[in-house]
């Protein structure tokens, strides 16, 4: 067992414990917990059927939701998502596209560490286990949260409403942005608002495949932009045109055009994609 900071790519301030053997590392904060339910083993948290299945939409990655009880006799809520080994097919289709694989639980374990040194709400990261090409990852319960995508479809949701969200979230994709972070996943389902007070903050969730690059090329602006107004459906162009203004921060000018447009083509191909698929 040691104590260490993440890995030095990583600017963050989280502080971590590593157990059996290097395969557990646990979030000071949380070790005693998992230690008090005798959970510092990889195999505790990877081979057993602790909690409930909460998405399960590949075989090799699923996600469920578990309780510890604390000291104080409180229970706290966490997510754990094992990864199975995936398919060769899934190792070698990003080598085709000259790109590395995403697969397992580092990424989205350091992922997260990005968000929070950028002080992007986001999950609260609580443990990550490896052992060869099985790995999972822990994170705290957000509760009282609900999607954004929900809150926006809900029949009492007014157009101002709405459009004052589309300003929020069009801040959030340029922070984002501007740190040289992309999501990959950009959609409104992937956005929670705290039901209480959805204006107080926007958390992004589901950072599995996020990335942080030093330069962020269009390519993957347009994707997440792109992502997120195929997710809003039923906008108009006047929606799109004051979204991409407050986006860039400055009126849209003629040589905008072919951001402009790409960003177009880009929704219609999610949407014939998503309607061949019946996504």
């Amino acid at each position: 067992m040691k104590s260490g900071l993440l890995d030095p790519t990583v600017t963050t301030s989280l502080q971590t414990t590593d157990f059996d053997h290097g395969r557990l590392r646990i979030a000071n904060d949380f070790v005693e917990l998992f230690r008090q339910d005798d959970r510092l083993t990889f195999a505790s948290l990877m081979d057993s059927s602790i909690g409930t299945v909460a998405k399960n939409v590949l075989a090799e990655r699923v996600t469920s939701r578990f309780t510890l009880t604390a000291p104080d006799g409180s229970e706290r809520a966490f997510y754990i998502k094992r990864h199975e080994p995936s398919p060769w097919r899934e190792y070698l289709k990003p080598y085709l596209r000259l790109r590395r694989p995403i697969l397992g639980a580092r990424n989205e374990w350091n992922a997260i560490q990005h968000f929070h040194a950028e002080n992007i709400p986001t999950m609260t990261p609580v443990a990550i286990g490896e052992d060869g090409r099985r790995s999972f990852l822990i994170t705290e319960a957000i509760e009282n949260c609900c999607k954004l995508s929900d809150y926006l479809a809900a029949p009492e949701t007014t157009a101002d409403t709405v459009q004052r969200m589309s300003t929020n979230i069009a801040k959030l994709a340029r922070r984002m942005h501007a740190a040289g972070l992309h999501h990959q996943d950009f959609y409104l389902g992937h956005l929670m608002v705290p039901e209480a007070d959805v204006w107080s903050k926007l958390l992004v969730i589901d950072l599995g495949r996020a990335r942080r690059v030093p330069r962020l090329s269009q390519h993957w602006i347009v994707k997440d932009l792109s992502q997120l107004l195929y997710s809003a459906r039923d906008l108009t162009d006047w929606d799109v045109n004051e979204f991409l203004e407050v986006y860039l921060d400055r009126p849209l000018q003629q040589s905008d055009r072919r951001f402009y447009n790409r960003i177009g083509s880009k929704v219609a191909g999610i949407k014939q994609h998503s309607e061949k698929n019946q996504l």
